[in-house]
């Protein structure tokens, strides 16, 4: 018997700001669009993907087009995320895309690919992990720099999107808080999960089966990393050399395009 395709919303963060830039971080220009028109170009072309929110800053909101709900964004990445189930009204049965919306190589195909392996867990809180040399692999020979963690697997850096249970993320909040204050520091995430498996992790020997029982034990949800080699949702704009290095990539992507024509 197949199983039923789980009702799944989506929720686009595009309320980031940088110090670096005079516009919100999600209106950069890139290749012929923004890092949010990109974003939402890839998820509109997922049809399981229906409603799509995106939290905005004020500014944003009127370039937003239909059917995408526009939330006005606060300074809190967290409250963001409540805002947007609070617009969205999902079921507390239903799934959740928490999506940055500053990827600039983000596809539809990267997405559906994450989608369906965290769809077929059945797990309610899926999580995307990328292999730091699957990264490196796409840039090619420039330096690119990620926040990663050293695991028995190899080194994974964390992904950009997130799937989640729309019933548990009210009770998220604590853990969340800390996730996202914390999400550029390895050594302190690793503190949240306990002083026998961080001790593991500082010598290498922490899997991440074993990250994924403790997350279940904290939460009191079942849990997943997925670990996938899905570069393009693992590299985001953070820094000005971020922005710079992703116009050197999307220049270096549309010639290969072009030579590929000929």
């Amino acid at each position: 018997m197949a199983v039923a395709q789980p009702v799944t919303y989506a929720l686009v963060l595009a309320g980031g700001k940088v110090s670096w830039s005079a516009v919100p971080k999600a209106s950069l220009p890139i290749a012929d669009g923004t890092l949010l028109t990109r974003t939402l170009d890839a998820l509109q072309a997922i049809p399981e993907l229906r409603p799509i929110a995106v939290v905005a800053p004020p500014e944003l909101l009127p370039t937003i087009p239909a059917p995408f709900l526009p939330v006005p964004a606060s300074e809190d990445l967290w409250a963001n995320v409540l805002k947007g189930l609070q617009a969205l009204k999902p079921e507390p049965s239903d799934l959740l895309l928490l999506c940055a919306a500053d990827m600039p190589f983000i596809t539809t195909e990267a997405v559906r690919q994450f989608l369906k392996a965290a769809w077929v867990s059945g797990a309610d809180l899926v999580y995307l992990a990328v292999p730091l040399t699957a990264v490196q692999t796409f840039c090619g020979d420039e330096k690119v720099h990620r926040t990663a963690l050293r695991l028995s697997e190899g080194e994974l850096t964390g992904g950009n999107l997130l799937l989640v249970r729309a019933g548990i993320l009210p009770s998220l909040h604590a853990w969340a808080q800390k996730a996202i204050r914390w999400r550029k520091n390895p050594l302190r995430l690793g503190s949240l999960i306990g002083w026998r498996l961080l001790w593991r992790f500082l010598i290498g020997q922490l899997s991440v089966r074993e990250l994924e029982r403790r997350a279940e034990q904290l939460l009191h949800c079942r849990c997943k990393a997925l670990v996938a080699n899905l570069p393009e949702l693992a590299f985001d704009v953070d820094k000005p050399e971020d922005y710079a290095l992703a116009q050197r990539l999307v220049r270096c992507l549309n010639h290969r395009l072009l030579a590929d024509e000929k």
